[in-house]
């Protein structure tokens, strides 16, 4: 046989928060990489390569600054390798722009350190996008290190241009830190490389390092014992970079890596703690879609001060909350506290930011305008906070400061100017993309295309009726009519964070539409409230469901406006039960085979078996992970010409001619070892309470008929307000960013 080589590289793989809070890390951090750096100085480790994220170096010289010389000294000499990320994300629940952030503010910390040369690493992240691909070359990044969702794909690839190497065995791999002699690591070890082996060519990648460790002691002493030991491997200490030069030959291939037959991709991530995905998807709106561009709009067009700077801040703030233990809601309940506070904090520096701009581009005479940060013309509702008492559809009134009070730096908000604040609605029309636009009469939608009856409400574009208890929702473009369109439907969970847990041969339970009421009945909205009820058991075990049930009280409010083609849900109810499922579910009029979803550049389809049962697979073998008939999305899904745009609500279930929702998956243990679609644990078996959602927890999606991706991506852009308005003088002006 002939030797092959195996080019080691030594690396930690380090999560800022996951079953620990970030401080605590953090001080693992400092220990762990203080031996590093010593490990690198005195030349006892060769090279270390550092994650692929920049954020765990800031943490670090945030305490140790004065390691910053030597850091750099060790980058420049190519003995420590760090970057190109910020931190390291998901790409399904994360947006493009942050994203780009990501790897923007990852590269630039980087480069200040004086690394030049850069692997997408994305190791540890439970799936892959294929526009991930677009990502790394928009940044000359020709190569990427991937695991988990690639199934049984050899070692080398080629994907759509970006050569990769698949981690086969994954990054973990501690057996040199085993208290073991070396000949037990030698045949440990020797396992774990046979298996890379069969995927690989003459040459052999060797992670060696795991989750928050520390480099094994004496580790070139431990090298050159394998390799007395080994007749059929060379090990060579180095990094990643050398071993990409080493390959000649590549497997080209294409598409997403959503596979998980070899290693768990752990779906049941989107939707654990909703409540931070929706934070998530709010917090990116108003950051990346709202106060970036108006920024770079002010800037340029209006000579406003650039507050990038400030932006960036948030930014930062906003991806470390996407590393991707983080967003997937797979940690104790301390760090979920920790990351809804920093999420928060995203959203007041984006406010500030936004009503700051506001303040410098209005003045007391002008007249109100809407800045469209849309790249569509949009035409709908728009809303206005103002003091000023309008002519138009008041909605909504509170007490509080005005916004010229409390953002004037040369006075302080006192009692007495505290006041009346009025929210109103206007309908326009025609408001170009990127563009301030004055509303002026040529501006206001004067058409009424509103009805409502006892049972009903429409417009132009869509209706909502109730007949039987029944909801029928007709698109009226086309004539088509949804009987029985919308139900809510629960099911036992006795899963964990990542993996949903099925209870063999349960049947879900439906709640009842008890009552509908219909008011708002104006030129610009209607709205009919759904009262639900549905009996759901205290709790489920490997047993079953507990006779003891609770009665939950579900509103759905379905608001639809004048012009609009989408009907907006918003869902609010009290959780009181645990180990369950809810869901809303939407009933096509054929078997579903593949669906279309956003993605970060483009919309990616993938293919459902609508006949699929989960009981027939569990329980799961061990090592095995059961993939349900589920998905991730972005902002929105659409099968056989509806679609379905959500506020967060990122797991979608295709079974039959049904699309299921997610609107609430209540575990309450970070990682079940007797999960029953997962054959072994994924992590710590830390209880957590907060994961089973208890108490109120709301939800929005909206519905809309289409064909149409572009058209999709409108009507997103419109259910998630993308503009700002305000009273100015400024001119009508079109803008090009």
């Amino acid at each position: 046989m002939n030797m092959k080589e195996v080019t080691a590289y030594v690396h930690t793989h380090w999560d800022r928060e996951w079953y620990r809070e970030f401080e605590e890390f953090r001080l693992r951090l400092i220990e762990v990489f203080d031996e590093i750096l010593e490990m690198l100085e005195t030349g006892e480790l060769p090279q270390f390569y550092f994650d692929g994220q920049t954020a765990a170096i800031e943490d670090y010289l945030e305490i140790r600054i004065e390691k910053l010389p030597l850091i750099k000294k060790l980058i420049k000499e190519k003995k420590l390798r760090i970057g190109p990320f910020y931190c390291s994300s998901d790409s399904f629940l994360v947006c493009a722009r942050c994203l780009e952030k990501n790897l923007e503010l990852g590269i630039k910390k980087s480069k200040e350190l004086g690394e030049t040369e850069f692997i997408g690493y994305i190791a540890d992240s439970f799936g892959h996008s294929e526009d991930i691909v677009k990502l790394l070359k928009s940044f000359n990044i020709d190569k990427a290190m991937l695991w988990r969702g690639l199934g049984n794909l050899k070692a080398d690839l080629d994907w759509n241009g970006i050569k990769v190497t698949n981690l086969i065995q994954g990054y973990f791999q501690d057996f040199l830190s085993l208290n073991c002699p070396i000949e037990k690591k030698a045949e440990l070890l020797k396992k774990y490389i046979d298996k890379i082996a069969l995927k690989s060519n003459d040459n052999i990648l060797l992670p060696i390092g795991a989750d928050h460790l520390a480099v094994p002691k004496e580790i070139k002493s431990l090298i050159k014992e394998l390799n007395k030991i080994y007749q059929d491997y060379k090990i060579k200490l180095a990094t990643p970079f050398e071993y990409f030069e080493k390959v000649k030959s590549r497997q080209k291939i294409k598409g997403e890596f959503l596979e998980n037959t070899l290693n768990f991709i752990l779906p049941g991530i989107y939707s654990s703690r909703l409540y931070i995905k929706q934070y998530n998807s709010y917090a990116q709106h108003i950051l990346s879609n709202l106060t970036e561009p108006l920024n770079l709009i002010s800037h340029k067009y209006f000579n406003i001060k650039n507050r990038q700077n400030e932006i960036d801040y948030a930014y930062k703030t906003l991806i470390k909350n996407q590393a991707h233990d983080s967003i997937y809601g797979c940690t104790t309940d301390k760090v979920s506290d920790e990351i809804i506070q920093r999420y928060e904090n995203v959203i007041s520096v984006s406010n500030g930011i936004i009503k700051r701009i506001i303040r410098d581009i209005s003045s007391n005479n002008g007249s109100l305008a809407v800045i469209n940060l849309s790249k569509y013309a949009y035409s709908g509702a728009i809303r206005i906070v103002t003091d000023k008492k309008l002519n138009e559809l008041k909605i909504n009134s509170y007490n509080g400061f005005t916004d010229k009070k409390l953002y004037n730096i040369n006075e302080i908000p006192i009692t007495e100017d505290y006041t009346t604040i009025n929210e109103y609605l206007i309908d326009v029309k025609n408001i170009e993309p990127f563009s301030l636009t004055h509303i002026t009469e040529n501006k206001i939608c004067n058409e009424n295309y509103l009805k409502t009856g006892k049972n009903f409400i429409e417009n132009k574009n869509i209706k909502l009726e109730i007949k039987n208890n029944k909801i029928i929702v007709t698109n009226k473009i086309r004539n088509k009519k949804y009987n029985d369109f919308i139900n809510i439907t629960d099911l036992a969970d006795i899963g964990d964070s990542y993996n949903f847990g099925a209870l063999k041969n349960d049947k879900p339970l439906y709640a009842q539409l008890k009552s509908f009421s219909i008011k708002n009945k104006n030129a610009i909205l209607a709205q009919m409230t759904l009262n639900f009820e549905i009996n759901i058991p205290k709790e489920s075990t490997i047993k079953g469901r507990s006779k003891k049930t609770y009665l939950h009280k579900i509103k759905l409010n379905a608001i639809l406006y004048n012009q609009a083609e989408y009907i907006d849900f918003k869902t609010v109810w009290n959780n009181k039960s645990k180990d369950h499922i809810l869901k809303i579910s939407f009933k096509l009029q054929e078997k579903i085979y593949s669906t279309q979803n956003e993605d970060l550049y483009s919309i990616t389809e993938r293919k459902f078996n609508p006949d699929f049962d989960i009981n027939q697979y569990i329980p799961a073998p061990r090592g095995k992970e059961i993939k349900p008939n589920t998905s991730p999305m972005q902002r929105f899904m659409m099968t056989q010409g509806f679609g379905l745009i959500t506020k967060g609500l990122t797991e979608y279930e295709i079974i039959k001619n049904t699309v299921n929702l997610t609107i609430i998956r209540a575990t309450g243990i970070i990682s079940n070892p007797k999960n029953p679609t997962r054959g072994t644990p994924a992590g710590p078996p830390i209880e957590t309470v907060k994961l089973q959602c208890i108490g109120k927890n709301t939800a929005e999606f909206a519905i809309t008929f289409t064909n149409s991706a572009d058209k999709m991506y409108k009507t997103a852009d419109e259910f998630y307000c993308s503009y700002i308005t305000l009273f100015t003088e400024k001119p009508d002006k079109q803008f090009k960013i």
